[in-house]
């Protein structure tokens, strides 16, 4: 799954990257961001905007919060099977967290570049797609989100994309990029903590590494 991430590039980083892209005020420097809060998507139907999405869906029946979608199911959940080809997106990140016991662990690519989830929006809220985990989670958990390099941005939001095994074929089930791990510190486990000390490797609970 994926319940925590990072945009740690300062604004002037990201342009560099993203060239002419309209950036909201809210894309700035980001240690700790998590559900139910505001982030940054870039939407199949303004692909040269980023816009502004709540990540989380609200589920009707149960009334809980949503914040993840299996590959594996997006088509067949009622969910997310209408939101497939009409309603994907990408929400930029350069960092994620995923826990192993209640040791936090930090993933970047190799290049510690900007990279997106893949997702999904609606009425002004967003999801990221996970798959399961390949070598890169190291056993850390069983799941991971899907990882989109910079190049790989434009067809995930192409239009014309109608088969679902094109879409699952090209975007869902390649090799994600490498990925650095490290363990840092519990503050990230506190939301209101949203600063480089999430990042510290202070306080790591070396006993959960046995």
């Amino acid at each position: 799954m994926c319940g925590r991430f990072t945009q740690t590039k300062s604004r002037e980083e990201i342009l560099e990257q993203l060239a002419e892209m309209e950036l909201p005020p809210l894309f700035h420097g980001r240690y700790n961001i998590a559900p139910t809060q505001t982030v940054a998507v870039i939407r199949q139907q303004n692909p040269n905007t980023v816009d502004e999405c709540i990540w989380g869906f609200e589920n009707p029946r149960s009334g809980a919060t949503v914040i993840n979608a299996r590959s594996e199911t997006l088509s067949e959940r009622p969910m997310f099977k209408n939101l497939l080809y009409t309603n994907r997106c990408l929400i930029p990140a350069d960092g994620f967290y995923e826990w192993k016991g209640k040791q936090p662990y930090y993933f970047q690519t190799l290049e510690k570049q900007l990279f997106a989830f893949a997702g999904l929006w609606q009425n002004g809220r967003c999801v990221i797609i996970t798959r399961a985990a390949d070598r890169n989670m190291q056993g850390i958990h069983d799941r991971m989100p899907i990882i989109l390099p910079t190049n790989k941005w434009t067809t995930w939001l192409a239009p014309d994309i109608k088969s679902k095994l094109t879409i699952v074929s090209l975007d869902l089930t390649y090799s994600p990029p490498e990925l650095t791990v490290r363990p840092v510190s519990p503050r990230v486990n506190k939301v209101a903590n949203d600063d480089p000390d999430c990042l510290s490797s202070s306080g790591i609970q070396t006993d959960l590494f046995e």
